[in-house]
């Protein structure tokens, strides 16, 4: 009875053990091919992830500043003081709006929706007192080449070297639904490390990017609508051109 027992005790660590084995090699094997994978540069399009590389932004004296919980593009005209994160009427004098052409023409482009499998938003209790006991989520979950884009965007940008005395900058992204934008993330340092590039192949990953916190429901639900719509206009395109 207990040679049994053994047995199938034996025989069940085996196959967890395969079925462990063919899980990390399935991981492995989706980061071999994502790290390598050749990427061309991308137009912009419906729904659109622009990256903004802080280097080369200071350079045009370019900021992205917060109004209301939609970003802008503004071109800082003079040094101020700048610590706050919102654009009030008093600072118009030393900040000039970049037109939004001109800002889809410059920016690199990090994503399209033809990068992304599906957005969504989630409604999250605050943690901190607020005036608004809860805030939105906006959940990406990209295309296994929309990790790698995002990947390679954050290890030029974020894990770059620099200079002895140098300020770390922020590091953001700019999303746009059409030519408006509607949310400029900062890029975590975790994105840029080889291990999240691993981590989004585990089954247990729902979404790769997190927008958050928007606390105007409108503008999370906007922008996963903006999306649903671009995909729809996509689908359509293909459709057409297959005909």
């Amino acid at each position: 009875m207990r040679t049994g027992q053994r047995s199938t005790t034996r025989i069940a660590l085996i196959m967890v053990g395969v079925l462990l084995l063919l899980y990390l090699g399935n991981i492995g094997f989706g980061y071999y091919q994502a790290s390598q994978m050749q990427l061309s540069k991308l137009s912009p399009s419906q729904f659109t992830v622009f990256g903004f590389p802080a280097r080369e932004m200071e350079e045009r004296r370019w900021k992205v500043i917060i109004t209301h919980e939609v970003p802008k593009v503004m071109e800082q005209l003079r040094e101020v003081g700048f610590e706050r994160p919102e654009f009030g009427a008093e600072d118009q004098q030393n900040f000039k709006r970049v037109p939004i052409e001109e800002v889809i023409r410059t920016l690199p482009v990090v994503l399209t929706e033809q990068h992304i499998e599906k957005v969504w938003v989630e409604e999250r209790a605050a943690e901190t007192l607020r005036a608004q006991g809860k805030f939105y989520v906006v959940h990406l979950r990209l295309t296994s080449e929309g990790r790698s884009r995002l990947w390679n965007y954050a290890r030029e940008q974020v894990a770059q070297l620099r200079a002895l005395g140098e300020k770390p900058r922020d590091e953001r992204l700019l999303l746009m639904v059409g030519d408006q934008p509607w949310a400029s993330p900062i890029i975590s340092p975790e994105v840029a490390s080889s291990w999240w590039l691993l981590s989004r192949f585990s089954m247990l990953q729902s979404s790769d990017v997190q927008i958050f916190p928007i606390y105007d429901e409108e503008i999370a639900n906007t922008i996963a609508q903006g999306f649903d719509e671009a995909k729809q206009k996509a689908l359509a395109k293909a459709a057409e051109g297959a005909r």
